[in-house]
């Protein structure tokens, strides 16, 4: 990388609308007291940096579909119930979680909690500036991350 010091981090983001024949709270439940506790002991055991979960029920939609007009944004607002994210280095480390035998067996297990229709997917990388309140990747007023071409080539993520 370009003398530049910080590590590229990639992101695979994963939001799925709950089944319609479950409610937020047994949806809820089953990601929080089974998925996540799989998930979180096989993504690790495979060296994934971070594996997060966040929820958007109709609530928390509301507040910024609120915010949008309060603001005159016009942003849309993503009206998916749940999203994954994995952070990872290599491809290597996510391939190895997705052939996991227990990863495989844990969606098996989501099948009745999820809507797989209309998933919305995407990749990219992170770049973190502010973390636990402190300025963080920036030295002598520029950013230690790679150039965009360093940064948006995958290739080398793809090799190991």
């Amino acid at each position: 990388m370009s003398g530049n010091t910080t590590q590229r981090l990639l992101r695979l983001s994963i939001s799925f609308y709950r089944n319609p024949g479950k409610t937020g709270a047994e949806a809820y439940d089953f990601a929080t007291n089974t998925r996540a506790v799989q998930a979180a002991k096989i993504n690790a055991k495979h060296g994934i940096y971070a594996y997060v979960q966040y929820f958007s029920p109709e609530s928390t939609r509301g507040a910024i579909e609120d915010m949008n007009k309060r603001l005159n944004r016009g942003w849309v607002v993503d009206d998916h119930d749940m999203t994954v994210e994995f952070y990872f280095r290599s491809f290597g480390e996510l391939n190895k979680v997705t052939n996991d035998p227990d990863f495989q067996a844990l969606q098996a297990k989501e099948e009745p909690y999820v809507n797989r229709k209309n998933t919305v997917v995407s990749l990219g990388w992170v770049e973190t500036y502010v973390e636990n309140g402190k300025v963080v990747n920036i030295r002598d007023d520029k950013s230690t991350f790679g150039t965009w071409e360093e940064s948006s080539d995958i290739s080398t993520a793809m090799l190991r």
